[in-house]
This record gives C-alpha cells, structure tokens and sequence, in this order.
C-alpha cells in the first residue's frame, strides 16, 4: 500500500512538472516585460490576469493553447504508460487454465453432483 501511495504521488508530480514545462515552452511571451512573462508562465489564469491588465489578447490565446498542448502531451505519456504496463502485465502474469463450463446451470450441477 505504501509502495501504491509512494508511486502515485512521484507520478503525480512527474506529470505536473512535464505539464508546466511544456505549458511554459509552448506560452508566447513576445512583447512582455521579463516581470509579466515570468508570471505569465505561472498558471493559465496568471496569464489571463496579465493579459487583462497589459491589453495583450493574444497572450490569453497562447496560454489557452499551451495550456491544452500540455495536457495532450501529458496524457500521451500517460497512455504510453498503461500501454507498457498492461503488456509487462501480460507477459509477467502466470497463466491459469481457463476450465469449461456447461452452458446449462442444471447440467453444471448435475454433473458437480455426479463427481462427488
């Protein structure tokens, strides 16, 4: 359990960090003092906050757009990872005979009875 929560918290924040870097990368900051980009590059909603305030629509459509770039790169490596996993899943599970069953519930009784 521990391992589960250790994990998923490393996860967590993997993804968090690859989603503000690539949102970072992606955010067009042209034109923008360093103070304003660097809060731009914050969060969405610093941007837009700076966007209002310096006029600059076209810095709320590229923190949208970097935004959403992000999130689609996130969940990429997200499916890259429950693809690999379910494959290392596959190949590492041991593998239990399935056993027949009767397709009628009074023959599968009948035939329980007739074994004992």
């Amino acid at each position: 359990m521990t391992l589960r929560q250790v994990g998923a918290a490393i996860g967590i924040a993997l993804l968090g960090s690859l989603l503000a870097e690539t949102y970072r990368d992606r955010l067009d900051v042209t034109g923008l003092s360093a103070r304003a980009a660097d809060t731009a590059g914050d969060s969405v909603v610093a941007a837009h906050l700076v966007a209002r305030q310096s006029g600059a629509a076209d810095l709320a459509a590229s923190a949208n757009s970097a935004y959403v770039h992000g999130m689609g790169v996130v969940l990429l490596v997200c499916g890259v990872a429950a693809l690999v996993s379910a494959l290392l899943a596959a190949a590492f599970l041991p593998n239990t005979p399935v056993t027949e069953r009767s397709e009628t519930p009074d023959l599968a009784a009948a035939e329980a009875d007739a074994r004992q």
